[in-house]
């Protein structure tokens, strides 16, 4: 698991976060095997999580 502390602000650690968690999922979407896209669903479901936090939507 990657960590972003400081000394980035909470907006720029969540970006981060955000552009770690579609690199992910775009490579568990490239792979063939049943167990990467169930692996990707879960980070789909990360990124949504995190997108639906109020302070990106301001």
């Amino acid at each position: 698991m990657i960590s972003y502390e400081f000394p980035l602000n909470e907006r720029v650690r969540t970006m981060l976060r955000l552009e770690d968690l579609f690199t992910r999922v775009e490579r568990f979407i490239a792979r063939a095997d049943r167990t990467d896209h169930h692996a990707a669903l879960g980070v789909l479901f990360e990124i949504l999580e995190v997108a639906c936090r109020a302070d990106l939507k301001s």
